[in-house]
């Protein structure tokens, strides 16, 4: 793992430039740390979000979290372009999914593995910005088809399917675009015969077609309609590398679909030391079955506000 995961997995939020030349420098003239700025905080914190459900559902999650900190936080929801808003200092922090965020920032970064996708957001945020730890819970892009049919075609993982594109229709749905699912599969030469766009309530019944792979991501309510006696299947990926754990994880194959970890990013000395432990709540305790559900909540007509308070009550202090 590299020096800049190292101090990103040890001590967050982490600055996204600067490291390399504060260590030059600090012998001489001193120099504020890069990893947490020391200027106070202001006195209200803005989260912001986009005009997905599940975006505001994320920025409520984090806003409740924070104010369990003893602050003053507004969510500022709809807001058309986040990233921009939060780069203008119109908002304090925004929350998302480290991919998206990513392809946000540095459209041609193609890193997949959850470290490496954080590393690269990390280095590719704008001086001002920086990150805290990203939680385990995430909105990625899976691939489903039938289950028979992939046995056939002596298919185990996603890699093994950019052999068979040619010869296959992928029904996708909006949420697997937006997780980098179809440039993924591209940047893997897996180029279909057809792509054509579905809602995601059809998934498991498109994937039983012949010769179709449906595109979805790990929050659908479609997951939960597969089990061992189902005819569709997810395609398994490759897993995400840790190079903590086993010291030849670098040289095993990573994902060919991105990372979509939940993380917040926010702009520095607005938040100390007492928030960011709270950003770390949902880091430690938000998984991806509690996102899925917390989705499903939401996508069902209730409160986000009301959905994210329940979570932040039950798990706060955890």
């Amino acid at each position: 793992m590299t020096a800049v995961a190292n101090e990103a997995r040890r001590i967050r939020p982490v600055a996204a430039t600067g490291l390399t030349a504060c260590a030059a420098v600090i012998v001489l003239q001193g120099c504020a740390s890069p990893v947490l700025d020391e200027a106070a905080p202001s006195t209200t914190v803005i989260v912001g979000a986009g005009e997905r459900p599940d975006e505001e559902l994320l920025a409520q999650l984090y806003a409740g979290a924070l104010r369990g900190s003893g602050i003053d936080v507004q969510v500022r929801s709809d807001v058309a372009d986040p990233p921009a808003a939060l780069d203008a200092a119109d908002l304090t922090l925004i929350p998302g999914y480290t991919g998206r965020l990513l392809a946000s920032y540095d459209p041609g970064a193609d890193a997949t593995d959850a470290e490496d996708v954080f590393e690269a957001l990390a280095r590719a945020l704008p001086d001002e910005l920086t990150i805290s730890d990203y939680a385990s819970a995430q909105d990625r892009a899976v691939l489903l088809a039938d289950r028979e049919r992939l046995t056939q075609w002596s298919v185990s993982r996603v890699a093994d399917l950019a052999d068979r594109c040619a010869d296959l229709t992928f029904a996708v749905t909006e949420d697997f675009e937006s997780a980098g699912g179809l440039t993924a599969l591209e940047r893997a030469d897996c180029r279909p015969r057809e792509v054509r766009r579905i809602e995601d309530a059809q998934s498991a019944a498109v994937a039983s077609e012949a010769d179709t792979v449906v595109g979805t991501t790990t929050t659908s309510p479609a997951l939960a309609e597969i089990d061992a006696d189902s005819p569709v299947s997810t395609v398994p990926d490759a897993p995400d590398r840790n190079p903590q754990d086993d010291p030849e994880a670098d040289d095993a194959p990573a994902p060919v679909l991105p990372a979509q970890n939940v993380v917040p990013v926010f702009r520095k000395g607005a938040l100390d030391e007492a928030q960011l432990d709270a950003l770390r709540t949902i880091a430690g305790e938000l998984t991806s079955s509690d996102l899925t559900e917390l989705r499903a909540r939401v996508d069902e007509g209730d409160d986000p506000g009301t959905v994210a308070r329940e979570w932040i009550d039950e798990h706060a202090g955890a």
